[in-house]
């Protein structure tokens, strides 16, 4: 294999499809935790004192500490203070994707159902591990086929949609794939134990996501037997080729991650499935039975989608992103961001404290941060539409301005703080984040390009009077709960219990 041809290719494909290419890998490192170094701490069961116990793991952010702590001379109690450890992202991912969780919750169960005689926290437990058993057995294994078969048809077609990622749910061989892809990692961890075995049988079997992804009725067998077939001759190779991101992983560490999820994990995945095409072609006469689909195998990029999608496409309503919406449209679309908003930040808290917190200055269930923002993006940015990276950088700077001029007002005349990203990577006085305003300009692509133009065909459903009617009745509840929360604002514990 020419690494470097390879590496060309794939930046080539990158280059065309920038923004869905991180998009699609963002979301699934999210999923999967693939790729993705965010603060992590291991659980480890205490038998003794019946509860977890937590041991911090060195992360990017712990790494880059030491290494300026060498440097400076800084105190620990310095370096803690300064500690870039918090986020939305890290600790929900790392709480429902970190790859020991399943063993901690068989271990608690055990612990307090037959040494403690503790039935409720025990089945707890055991749900616990029944969840993140089946979010690993049938979400995360078939997200990452469904990924491969984005990246496979994005080398040849520009339009590939972003909902290639659930390939394997629309193709209906869920059980199967997933129990192919199981006993793909049960046969690695247990090679594991051989050490070189390890090595051998990770490179024997790394081209099975892309198998299945281009053949989902291949049997396991047969999916087992290509990819050993593919990969013979191959393996040293493409350690070779692991070994040559050496650079982007240090990178990593420098920019605690950011380089991966705005480059070099998107990077990664076009070179890949540069790798499977080009193992599969060398040998596709043997295989050509089962590795049968020559549509994604064509040699010109057309700017198109998939063949097998061309008559859906006809039939499907087509939505324009760039249409200009009414009145009530953007009244009804303000009370939907802002209910959305409201509705994401009261689940984070409960998933991250086990509490109902009603977030936000006002009382109703509203965000209006997210209302303004969602609206300014749509009235705004319009004539940024067609550019989609020069619109997700707009929205991002769009979003920032929003965020930090809203928390400046509410600091400066209310007195008090309803979010701080203090201790956040690259934060601006506590007022936004860069975690933070990337998330928001996904977010503002995914509203302006999908969910605008489905919500407002769902307004055009209601009758024109009843939607002014609507619409009335949330502006005067809006503009009664703002002129109480102004001389009342809502706040307490989970809601402004932030130091200045």
């Amino acid at each position: 294999m020419d690494r470097k041809e390879l590496k060309n290719e794939a930046k080539k494909v990158l280059k065309r499809n920038y923004l869905k290419c991180i998009i699609i890998t963002f979301f699934v490192g999210l999923i999967i935790n693939s790729g993705y170094q965010y603060t992590t701490k291991n659980n480890k069961i205490d038998i003794k004192q019946n509860n977890p116990i937590h041991t911090e793991k060195k992360s990017n952010y712990k790494i880059i500490e030491e290494t300026l702590d060498l440097a400076t001379k800084r105190s620990k109690e310095q370096i803690e203070k300064d500690k870039k450890a918090r986020g939305v992202v890290a600790p929900i991912v790392n709480k429902v994707t970190e790859s020991k969780s399943s063993l901690v919750c068989i271990l608690s169960f055990i612990n307090l159902f037959f040494f403690k005689h503790k039935t409720g926290p025990a089945m707890l437990s055991l749900i616990a591990c029944i969840i993140l058993m089946i979010n690993y057995i049938f979400i995360q294994n078939l997200i990452s086929i469904g990924s491969n078969r984005f990246y496979l048809e994005n080398r040849r077609y520009n339009n590939t949609k972003l909902d290639k990622v659930l390939y394997p749910y629309k193709k209906k061989r869920i059980s199967h794939l997933a129990y192919i892809m199981f006993l793909k990692d049960l046969y690695i961890n247990l090679w594991a134990l051989t050490i070189v075995g390890a090595f051998i049988k990770y490179y024997e079997y790394v081209m099975i996501p892309y198998i299945l992804a281009e053949n989902p009725n291949i049997s396991k067998k047969d999916a087992f037997k290509i990819s050993k077939d593919l990969t013979k001759g191959h393996k040293w190779e493409l350690f070779k080729l692991d070994l040559s991101f050496f650079g982007w992983f240090l990178l990593a560490v420098i920019t605690v991650g950011i380089s991966n999820i705005l480059f070099f994990n998107s990077y990664r995945d076009c070179i890949l499935a540069e790798v499977y095409m080009k193992l599969r072609n060398e040998k596709h006469n043997k295989w050509k039975d089962f590795l049968n689909d020559e549509k994604l195998n064509i040699k010109e990029v057309v700017d198109d989608i998939y063949p097998e999608e061309s008559v859906k496409k006809k039939k499907e309503p087509k939505r324009d992103y760039n249409k200009s919406y009414n009145v009530t449209s953007y009244i009804l679309f303000f009370f939907t961001f802002s209910f959305i908003g409201w509705l994401w930040e009261v689940l984070l808290h409960i998933i991250m404290d086990g509490t109902f917190v009603n977030r936000g200055f006002m009382y109703g269930p509203w965000l209006p941060i997210y209302g303004f923002g969602g609206v300014f993006i749509l009235l705004l940015l319009k004539s940024f539409r067609n550019k989609q990276l020069v619109f997700f950088i707009a929205c991002i700077v769009l979003a920032g301005i929003i965020e930090y001029s809203t928390s400046w007002y509410l600091e400066t005349f209310k007195g008090m703080k309803w979010w701080d990203y203090t201790g956040y990577y690259l934060n601006l006085n506590g007022r936004i984040c860069l975690e933070g305003l990337i998330v928001f300009g996904l977010g503002g692509c995914a509203l302006t390009y999908i969910i605008a133009p489905v919500l407002d065909d769902l307004y055009e459903l209601i009758k024109p009077k009843l939607k002014i009617i609507i619409c009335v009745i949330l502006l005067l509840c809006y503009g009664t709960d703002l002129v109480y929360s102004n001389g009342h604002p809502n706040s307490g514990k989970g809601i402004t219990d932030y130091q200045s």
